[in-house]
């Protein structure tokens, strides 16, 4: 019979069940605290009731002294008719024994003890003995229902899934959806442990989160007026890409994130480990006390006590070398939260301290790369290879950097004095322009997901000196809604960010990244930025014949005689604004133009360019104005051009320049400040009433006719209207 079959004759069997009055279910609650979370049946309890000692935790099982109880509780319309208690018995010199103080029988079995029975009662099991503990690890309930609602099914077809860190069946893993009685229940999917593995509540879809650890997955219906709640589990158990076996050792890094997520194997268990040596401390009795790493850097060290080669025993200190990489059998153990390895013995020893050759370059490109190949020892002579075979000493010998144009395995070798070092490898992706996706397409790609997006820079953060990287949001244009973060982003080559123009809005990207989320948005990490067109910054003048315009980088207005640019300084002692003309800027820099109706291509300026006094301003995002003659902007009225004072409550648009003015206590901020004939000021007059036929504004910016008397803005001057 194959497994499909056996499922559907299951499901079809629990259909035919749900439709009685009362049936049969179970649940398992692991007892790894002494406070178990609550069961959908019952509850489990730990009490110490007379005992000498408390309950404890002793390997993820909780310790039960003699005299000590474990009561399970049924839950409301809940009746218990068996419970499986899964223990092991620590004897001392008086071997304890269970014994059920409720209804009920008790057998002991293989794994403990099994109770049957019928009961909506509390179930107590008595530690008895003298001396001695139990160390429950699990139980497993058995109930039934007593209510008149019909009985309902919640399964999963497997209960248990085992994955290795970074393995294919880890990268393609998303879960499995509960089959349930009645056909399509309303389920509810959650995860117990979201630092492993997140769950989509609808669908129950599985998101892994490159953490070891175990996480359980439940599916619950909550049942309604005719309908009893149902509930099924299962664990994933996420372990590090080797499994310490022989053929597959664990890294110290391994070891330690198994001791960081409480998976660390039994003491005293065998387990195989690798490493550099780079301290040797003692040697005591034939055995040598030395640490080991991942890499000669030492940052996390493991200590081993163990015996030479065949379980022999070390003569000398000198038998050991710092930089010879070594794997280990041996017994673990941890001391003050520290893992060790003890009584163990080196199975092999690469007697060599040649450091693996890095290689260098841009790991995802667009036409070609080059590649740069290096070695910590000066006089080691690197060897590599390009068609995935694996390098010696008769392959090519690098002399210089190389390019390549094609997806291409790079593998390479150090070799001294006829010793080699182990082989470094790293692939280098030719990304194609089919593979290109857009913003709004990398949105909507699930997380660890790599990625190759061609966008425009919508905005940078502030650059910070001491950072080598630069935050900042791509789009599919340069004002669209919908952004994505890049975080802690370099520059081609994987290079540092050494000042704040190598990237700017405007810019066009290619980025090959991995998608992520953060607090509910969507960013991209471990971002490569492949290729870079920058932004040609352009000024755009239209009839008035001025304008305001920010730069991006620095701009060098002497090579383009057809457009003028002038810094604005206002003085708030006699409350004028005077303009000085400027020939060059450094980016992110509001200046006034002027120049013929036109759009305008800007030539760069040297970033060092610096300039001083000058009051003209502008904002990275919306700015609402809060008072009314306080922000001014470049506008034209009628004939007249000039700084005009925005109204309270408007908004200022983002990259615009604006004049913020603060008047003195003694001058009244004007209703707006005229730009002349002149290029090197801004001029405001009072004049006489004249026959003026042109639009007509008061004070407050509001249009009048030509009944209006008194003080009135027409063509950018103040006129007294008689």
């Amino acid at each position: 019979m194959t497994g499909k079959l056996k499922f559907l004759l299951m499901f079809l069997l629990l259909m035919f069940i749900s439709e009685k009055a009362s049936a049969i279910y179970q649940e398992t609650i692991t007892t790894s605290t002494t406070h178990p979370p609550k069961g959908t049946s019952a509850v489990v309890t730990f009490q110490k009731n007379g005992g000498s000692n408390y309950p404890t935790t002793k390997d993820d099982c909780v310790m039960l002294y003699t005299k000590g109880t474990i009561t399970i509780e049924p839950n409301k319309d809940y009746v218990l008719t068996k419970i499986d208690y899964y223990y092991k018995i620590l004897k001392n010199y008086y071997a304890p024994s269970p014994q059920i103080q409720s209804e009920g029988t008790l057998k002991k079995t293989s794994f403990g003890s099994t109770w049957t029975g019928k009961t909506s009662k509390p179930i107590v099991l008595l530690v008895k003995g003298g001396k001695g503990s139990f160390v429950f690890s699990q139980v497993i309930i058995t109930y039934d229902l007593c209510n008149n609602k019909q009985n309902t099914y919640t399964l999963f077809p497997i209960k248990k899934f085992n994955l290795n860190l970074d393995n294919d069946n880890y990268k393609a893993f998303k879960g499995q959806q509960a089959k349930t009685t009645p056909y399509e229940l309303p389920l509810v999917y959650s995860s117990n442990n979201e630092k492993v593995a997140t769950v989509n509540v609808k669908t129950g879809e599985v998101s892994l989160n490159h953490t070891l650890g175990i996480a359980t997955i439940k599916s619950s219906f909550s049942g309604n007026d005719t309908l009893n709640a149902s509930a099924d589990n299962y664990t994933i158990t996420v372990y590090p890409y080797n499994d310490g076996t022989e053929n597959h050792p664990y890294t110290v890094e391994e070891i330690y994130k198994l001791r960081d997520a409480a998976m660390y194997s039994k003491e005293g268990d065998f387990i195989y480990v690798h490493g550099y040596i780079t301290k040797i401390k003692s040697l005591t009795n034939g055995i040598m006390t030395y640490y080991i790493s991942d890499n000669t850097s030492a940052k996390k060290q493991l200590l081993v006590d163990a015996k030479n080669i065949n379980e022999t025993d070390f003569k000398s200190k000198d038998n050991l070398s710092i930089g010879w990489f070594v794997t280990i059998k041996g017994r673990n153990k941890v001391v003050n939260s520290e893992p060790q390895i003890v009584r163990g013995c080196i199975t092999q020893i690469i007697k060599n301290n040649i450091s693996s050759p890095h290689i260098f370059g841009s790991t995802s490109f667009l036409d070609s790369t080059s590649v740069t190949l290096s070695s910590e020892n000066q006089d080691a002579k690197i060897y590599y290879t390009i068609d995935g075979t694996e390098p010696t000493d008769q392959s090519t010998v690098y002399t210089a950097p190389f390019s390549l144009n094609a997806s291409t395995p790079v593998k390479a070798v150090a070799y001294i004095n006829g010793e080699k070092s182990k082989v470094a490898s790293q692939y280098f992706k030719k990304v194609e322009e089919n593979e290109l996706i857009s913003v709004a397409q990398a949105l909507k790609t699930a997380d660890n997901t790599q990625v190759y997006i061609k966008a425009k820079v919508a905005k940078t953060e502030t650059y910070n000196s001491s950072s080598p990287t630069l935050n900042y949001y791509i789009a599919d244009n340069e004002n669209a809604a919908e952004t994505l973060e890049i975080l802690n982003g370099r520059y081609l080559q994987n290079n540092k960010i050494y000042n704040a123009f190598q990237i700017v809005r405007g810019d066009e990207v290619v980025v090959a990244a991995t998608v992520n989320t953060d607090n509910g948005h969507k960013n991209l990490k471990n971002a490569n930025l492949l290729n870079i067109k920058e932004y040609q910054d352009q000024a755009k003048v239209t009839t008035a014949g001025w304008a305001t315009f920010v730069s991006r980088r620095a701009v060098d207005f002497s090579k383009n005689n057809d457009i003028s640019a002038y810094l604005v300084k206002y003085n708030d002692s006699n409350n004028r604004v005077t303009l000085t003309p400027v020939t060059a800027i450094p980016g992110n820099t509001a200046v006034v133009v002027k120049a013929n109706a036109g759009t305008y291509e800007l030539q760069r300026s040297k970033e060092s360019t610096t300039i001083v006094n000058n009051d003209l301003k502008f904002k990275y995002t919306d700015m609402k104005v809060t008072k009314a003659f306080t922000i001014y902007v470049l506008a034209k009225h009628g004939n007249g051009c000039g700084f005009y004072p925005m109204k309270a409550n408007e908004t200022l648009s983002p990259f615009k320049g604006y004049l913020a003015i603060n008047a003195a206590s003694t001058v009244a901020a004007k209703p707006f400040y005229a730009i002349g004939n002149t290029t090197t000021g801004i001029i405001n007059t009072m004049e006489e009433n004249k026959n003026v036929e042109d639009v007509h504004y008061n004070l407050a910016g509001q249009r009048v006719d030509n009944n209006y008397k008194g003080l009135v803005i027409v063509n950018g001057h103040k006129v007294i209207r008689k």
